[in-house]
């Protein structure tokens, strides 16, 4: 399977989540580069097409939030809230 995510960022994170590996050669990926996944389909939320990756094991790392608003820009305030506070855990899991 194929999926093309053209962020860098979101692209890390998706392999970070799979156990994968990034690849920027075309060809056969080894088995230490492919990823593990349980399910992986495709849903519409809100008239917007998503690609849905489902792990159902106990180490899982992947984590979903759907946010919802009437304007972009409600939006993106709530996702840079969203990211502020994610982040903040993660320095305070880091350093007590």
């Amino acid at each position: 399977m194929v999926v093309r995510v053209p962020s860098k960022f979101e692209l890390r994170r998706l392999c970070r989540a799979l156990n994968a590996s990034p690849l920027a050669r075309l060809g056969a990926p080894t088995a230490e580069e492919m990823g593990e996944c349980d399910s992986v389909h495709v849903e519409e939320i809100g008239s917007q097409k998503c690609i849905i990756f489902k792990r159902e094991t106990s180490d899982c790392r992947l984590a979903t939030i759907i946010l919802r608003g009437s304007t972009m820009n409600l939006l993106d305030d709530i996702e840079r809230a969203i990211d502020d506070g994610v982040s903040c855990f993660k320095g305070i899991i880091k350093d007590p």
